[in-house]
């Protein structure tokens, strides 16, 4: 029988859908961060019974008020924290090593974007902050891991509606001509776009092994708009109508609360009935 969802669906409703999918499972979440997306989906999969949550994030005393309370509700949960600063590529190389010593088959993989609509700026390894803190650090993280992905397991990248408003790439020049022709949601769109492009590319090449799936919360809010600024988004809608342009899905969907955000995500993680798609 087919499970029934919607706009008012959970993250814990989805793990009491599919216990099968989540007790005694290893996670990976990469991205966690204090009250949002990331922290609420680590909740329902604790909730669901999970085995295993290992989780990454810039520094562990900042995620410590989510872990413990994870701990103070599930007192069987392993939680493992790796440093990864998704500003660092190195970083990432060194937390995928570090998850392979830990010895363990990861079930599921989520990745939440970082930063949304945040001023130009290169990272340390000179790339565009968007491209890299959203999308490049998961591909080498995801392809340095794929080893120890288990038989069957999911693969699933947040992205967002937006991602239709991002113009072809030009792979030329990812940085936007250093700055000179940026706006702040043409980044964020251009990782979204790449997010997508990555996701299709893991489904084919691991297709009948790894499933990966791309997942839009919908009109979520969450830490990575801490940086959007309603003048940026004013400047970018009035650019989009005078080129005759509709204006974003993302802008006309109702709000939703994180818990229904994670809804989408988890169910892209744990559905069974997605197994024979290739990717969404």
């Amino acid at each position: 029988m087919s499970n029934t969802f919607d706009d008012k669906t959970q993250g814990a409703d989805v793990t009491k859908m599919f216990p099968e999918r989540v007790k005694q499972k290893t996670f990976l979440i990469a991205g966690l961060k204090r009250g949002d997306l990331a922290a609420t989906t680590a909740d329902a999969l604790a909730h669901g019974g999970a085995k295993t949550i290992i989780y990454t994030g810039r520094s562990k005393s900042e995620l410590q008020p989510v872990i413990d309370h994870i701990n103070r509700k599930y007192k069987t949960v392993e939680m493992i924290f790796v440093t990864a600063d998704p500003g660092s590529l190195g970083s990432f190389r060194e937390a995928a090593h570090t998850i392979k010593t830990l010895g363990v088959s990861i079930d599921g993989f989520i990745g939440f974007p970082d930063v949304m609509a945040v001023p130009w700026e290169l990272t340390a390894d000179g790339v565009e902050s968007h491209f890299q803190k959203n999308y490049l650090c998961y591909f080498l993280l995801l392809n340095l891991l794929c080893d120890v992905m288990g038989h069957r397991s999911r693969v699933v990248l947040v992205t967002s509606s937006l991602r239709n408003e991002a113009p072809a790439p030009s792979w030329v020049d990812l940085e936007f001509e250093n700055g000179e022709n940026y706006h702040s949601l043409d980044g964020y769109s251009q990782s979204m776009l790449a997010i997508i492009l990555f996701i299709k590319s893991i489904a084919k090449k691991y297709r009948g092994s790894i499933a990966a799936f791309s997942a839009n919360p919908g009109n979520t809010k969450t830490n990575v708009q801490t940086y959007v600024a309603w003048d940026e988004i004013k400047s970018w809608l009035q650019r989009k109508k005078e080129a005759g342009e509709d204006i974003p899905v993302l802008l006309q969907q109702a709000p939703k609360s994180l818990a229904q955000g994670s809804a989408t995500v988890l169910r892209g993680l744990l559905d069974p009935e997605l197994e024979g798609e290739i990717t969404r």
